[in-house]
């Protein structure tokens, strides 16, 4: 009987600690006690800690994220690559306001959006915010509020192009895809669409990745997120501690070197308050096989070998 109960007891504190709150004082004591480099936040000023963990888990929507293989993915050819890149200085004019997905698995429908409009805004088209939600609302092959894959919402993006995001306005932010409302806007701009000037570019490795970020300042990317993420306030993020997630799709915008170890730069659609104004470095997936950035390849809207005459460096 005691061992009956002591097993019992066992199978109770396994299921707590599953299902425990990835935001908690005891993970990030031992991170920020950790030789790593980066720094958690302390639960009572993380952004994050109001919510639930199911709500966690909703930030997050990235489905079937597999290596893009080389015979599919484009090779680029930019010169020599520097150690060190940020779009946002490169071209600041371009450079948008950070947003907030809420609790919508949107998280691919935003960074593509948003990766789109800084390709074309850096390929010199007078292009505004494009719209997260004509493909929470309108991408058929994708599950809305339940996540996306790269490869469908890109392919999206050919066939159909996106409207600004006055056109649609972002309305999915309590979980509710709503429906689509093309050709007509449900707000007040136009229902004028922004694409590609040619397909998509599917690109298969890390260098191709910068040098697609080189010559139009953005790539979509996933990974994978556990516990110890959640608690992200700044630095050079690896993975840790902590469970799995689930996949989130993100912007490379960027990158660099600390201490010879090389980070991607990084923008989030949790809103400004979340990490580094928004946005998050992490390391490459060579150093942090677990959250394994980019190992999916990464997808943009990218024309010509390599970046303008006046944009190298």
């Amino acid at each position: 009987m005691l061992l009956l109960a002591a097993c019992s007891l066992e199978l109770l504190t396994t299921a707590f600690a599953q299902a425990a709150h990835p935001i908690r004082k005891d993970i990030v004591d031992r991170i920020n006690q950790k030789n790593v480099k980066w720094t958690a936040h302390q639960p009572e000023e993380n952004p994050l800690a109001w919510l639930s963990r199911e709500q966690i888990v909703n930030l997050l929507g990235l489905r079937n994220y597999s290596r893009v293989s080389k015979a599919r993915g484009r090779t680029m050819n930019v010169g020599e690559v520097p150690d060190s890149f940020d779009a946002r200085d490169q071209w600041p004019d371009c450079k948008k306001p950070i947003r907030n997905q809420q609790q919508c698995g949107s998280c691919w429908a935003f960074a593509a959006a948003e990766t789109l409009t800084d390709n074309l805004c850096i390929l010199g088209q007078d292009v505004p915010v494009l719209s997260p939600q004509e493909l929470v609302s309108c991408d058929n092959t994708d599950h809305g509020c339940k996540g996306g894959n790269l490869q469908n919402v890109w392919d999206f993006i050919d066939q159909t192009g996106l409207v600004s995001d006055d056109c649609m306005p972002y309305t999915s932010g309590s979980g509710d895809e709503g429906t689509c409302s093309l050709p007509s806007c449900s707000g007040g701009g136009a229902s004028t669409k922004y694409s590609c000037p040619k397909d998509h570019s599917s690109l298969s490795s890390d260098s191709d990745i910068q040098a697609a970020v080189m010559k139009t300042g953005a790539v979509e990317v996933g990974f994978t997120v556990y516990e110890d993420f959640m608690n992200y306030q700044g630095g050079v993020y690896s993975h840790s501690e902590g469970k799995a997630l689930g996949g989130h799709a993100v912007k490379i915008v960027g990158w660099g070197q600390e201490d010879d170890t090389f980070y991607w730069i990084v923008q989030n659609s949790w809103g400004p308050s979340w990490g580094e104004d928004g946005y998050f470095r992490i390391e490459n997936s060579e150093d942090d096989a677990d959250s394994a950035i980019a190992e999916g390849g990464g997808f943009a809207c990218v024309s010509g070998d390599g970046p303008r005459d006046d944009v190298m460096v």
